[in-house]
């Protein structure tokens, strides 16, 4: 399939019904000599240009872990995109341009987990870029830029603006959609002047805080790992440093729970952290400057707003925790995360269990991930902003609802590879139908289909085997939230799905963080 577009010809090919993509560049190739700089408009293509292999990844250290497939794809520029389109390229069809996830240090658009033959077939154009990650995303040099994998982001949605309709794609009609650290850049997104207009909605999908690093933890970062590649923190030092001498010192600063679990199951409790990542966007105030509580508190930042969490996030963490750790590597692990003794009560009563590490993963998740989206979505319900939430609840077999298990739902693409891995055999179908669904209508005309969020009854959507809209489901645990009280809807547009459990919530503490 030949598509005319503004840099030129470009070969895609046809698949199963839908038109695919790959590797086109977004931008100018920063290896071998621009890795750290800003990133350059793309030039033109001689010829026609074969999208039909898989462009190069950003460079980063392979990480053996269980949630997604994350292939490396070597290359000079990894500054490219997919594109997933409807057969024809005719028509104004919706965007979305979906920021893969892998904690600013992995991840990218080859993974076959993000492969967007589902929008399509439901009149959705999906976009996926890659951007930089790590020390070539994030470390400020002497020019003191950072954030250039936002601007990598911004610079891909810029090629969307001047590009999209030859894809058949609407440039006024684009959502910015991502998961886990594509999450995170796309709240960040709202407080970058450069990426404004360029798109209308956000759909936010388990943002882990802190959303923002202040700009004096990243330049202390940054003063840390070039003088541990013995170099001058310049740019042009940095760019002398082989690529193989940086990932070495990439993978030696992984956040720990990446790396193989600890042996012991106390050591893994006291290890415990919510700050564990190193690169990531950082309030600048010349790239980004206000974090995304402040930007999405102003009435007309983006169009509408969806946002939330699986359940239980952090679980995958955590591992194994039968059996249980102690009582006293618990409250170490409690007090990593600022909170008490009496929390780690609260939290064991509030999961009816008598395991502290069910206790300490839940609290993970809530003080990470679900208590920070519930404070996004209060300030851009109170500031007049459509605001849609949700909460992933199926509890699937490996780990329960935790981070990840939600993707091969939202992409309708249960049987990606390694998904079954995760969700085991019987993964229900309707709920992948659901939750695509949720974000297909949202990229079509911004609600998802269900009440919009308010500060007087919150309403969440909760995806479980039962689809229902539940009072606060963000501030509820696992167990209790999934006994909770159903709020009146119209479940036409779920087919078959309904529910009702008997109230038994929790109302978080003020300060305590947990539910």
């Amino acid at each position: 399939m030949l598509v005319h577009s503004t840099y030129g010809q470009i070969q895609g090919q046809v698949r199963d019904g839908y038109a695919e993509f790959l590797g086109i560049p977004y931008a100018a190739a920063p290896y071998p000599d621009h890795a750290f700089a800003p990133p350059r408009p793309p030039a033109p293509f001689h010829g026609v240009f074969q999208a039909v292999t898989p462009g190069a990844t950003a460079a980063h250290p392979h990480v053996a872990q269980e949630l997604f497939p994350d292939p490396v794809v070597e290359g000079p520029n990894p500054l490219n995109l997919n594109v997933y389109a409807p057969t024809g390229t005719s028509g104004h069809h919706p965007v979305v341009v979906w920021l893969h996830g892998g904690g600013f240090f992995s991840g990218g658009n080859a993974s076959p987990w993000y492969t967007g033959g589902s929008f399509a077939r439901d009149g959705v154009v999906l976009v996926v870029p890659n951007y930089r990650l790590a020390a070539e995303g994030f470390m400020v040099l002497d020019d003191g830029i950072a954030n250039r994998a936002l601007l990598d982001i911004t610079m891909a949605l810029t090629w969307v603006r001047d590009t999209i309709e030859a894809f058949g794609g609407d440039p006024t009609n684009v959502t910015v959609a991502g998961q886990s650290a594509g999450a995170t850049a796309a709240l960040a997104l709202s407080g970058c002047p450069a990426a404004r207009g360029l798109f209308h909605r956000l759909a936010v999908m388990s943002a882990g805080t802190p959303l923002l690093s202040s700009l004096t933890r990243t330049e202390t970062l940054s003063e840390d790992f070039a003088a541990m590649l013995g170099a001058p923190r310049t740019r042009s030092a940095l760019t002398r440093v082989p690529v193989r001498e940086r990932l070495e010192l990439e993978a030696a600063w992984l956040p720990r729970e990446v790396l193989a679990p600890a042996a012991e199951v106390d050591e893994r409790a006291r290890r415990a952290r919510s700050d564990s990542l190193r690169w990531q966007p950082t309030l600048d105030g010349r790239v980004v400057t206000a974090s995304p509580y402040d930007a999405l508190a102003e009435p007309g930042t983006v169009d509408s707003l969806m946002i939330g969490t699986t359940a239980e996030e952090w679980n995958f963490v955590l591992g194994s925790v039968d059996p249980a750790p102690s009582l006293e590597a618990a409250r170490q692990g409690f007090a990593n995360l600022g909170f008490t003794g009496q929390d780690l009560e609260d939290y064991l009563h509030a999961l009816e269990t008598d395991n502290p590490g069910h206790a300490l993963a839940q609290a993970l998740s809530d003080r990470t991930f679900r208590t920070p989206a519930r404070a996004v979505a209060d300030g851009a319900a109170t500031a007049g902003i459509p605001t849609y939430a949700y909460q992933f609840a199926w509890p699937a077999p490996l780990f329960g609802a935790a981070h990840c298990t939600d993707l091969p739902f939202v992409f309708d693409h249960l049987d990606a590879p390694g998904a079954a891995h995760l969700l085991g055999p019987d993964a229900p179908a309707h709920l992948a139908t659901a939750l695509h669904g949720a974000l297909v209508r949202f990229a079509h005309d911004g609600n998802p289909g269900w009440s919009a969020y308010n500060t007087r009854t919150r309403p969440v959507m909760v995806f479980d085997d039962d689809i229902r809209e539940v009072p606060d489901a963000l501030g509820l645990a696992p167990k209790k939230l999934r006994r909770a009280p159903v709020l009146q809807l119209d479940f036409s547009i779920f087919p078959g799905q309904h529910g009702c459990f008997e109230p038994d919530g929790l109302t978080p503490r003020q300060g305590g963080g947990g539910s």
